[in-house]
């Protein structure tokens, strides 16, 4: 998930949480009297809406239709939380037809973090590859420090730690993202 989609994500999440437990404190409030003992025995329903609901029949259908919709859109958007375009492994063919190889995206990823954390100045390393299996792109978060010559830090992560990457795949090309973030100060951070 990209930073936007995330961030909109959040912010949805937010404006949900924050209706749900307002209504709820409301229902709760009601129940425990907070507004007088009278209000707590009220119907939910206003006298005006019970009598509109009576007058049109179509009335408790749309609300259940509405509530159907909201249901499909929740299970949508929590089936949606669980998807990721991280991909599990990388499709190794030998190009003559005989057979292929799957190689666990989580080792290469795990092998590319190792060697760029080796790197002066290196503070954090976030890798991950996305696409296809038989065509992955990568992911590469790298979180440095003050002690880090940033353009050394690019060369070293270009030349051996991509291009070991890239041997490890077979291929001449691999699309790649690579996000440098300063660190300063003592203060610990994780690469997003």
């Amino acid at each position: 998930m990209d930073r936007h989609a995330a961030r909109l994500n959040r912010v949805l999440l937010v404006l949900t949480g924050v209706l749900l437990a307002g209504a709820g404190g409301i229902g709760l409030a009601l129940g425990l009297r907070a507004f007088g003992a009278s209000r707590a025995h009220e119907p939910v329903l206003s006298r005006a809406t019970r009598h509109f609901a009576a007058v049109h029949s179509w009335y408790w259908p749309a609300i259940g239709a509405g509530a159907v919709v909201a249901a499909i859109v929740g299970i949508a958007w929590l089936l949606a939380q669980g998807r990721s375009d991280g991909i599990t492994g990388v499709v190794l063919d030998d190009g003559d037809g005989t057979g292929r190889t799957i190689v666990p995206a989580g080792t290469l990823v795990t092998a590319l973090q190792d060697d760029v954390q080796r790197l002066p100045g290196v503070r954090a390393v976030r890798a991950r590859l996305t696409g296809k299996p038989s065509a992955p792109r990568l992911c590469l978060n790298v979180a440095y420090d003050r002690r880090a010559d940033l353009l050394e830090l690019r060369r070293s992560i270009q030349a051996p730690a991509l291009a070991r990457l890239r041997g490890s795949l077979e291929v001449e090309r691999l699309p790649a993202v690579v996000r440098l973030r300063l660190v300063t100060g003592d203060e610990r951070r994780t690469v997003e």
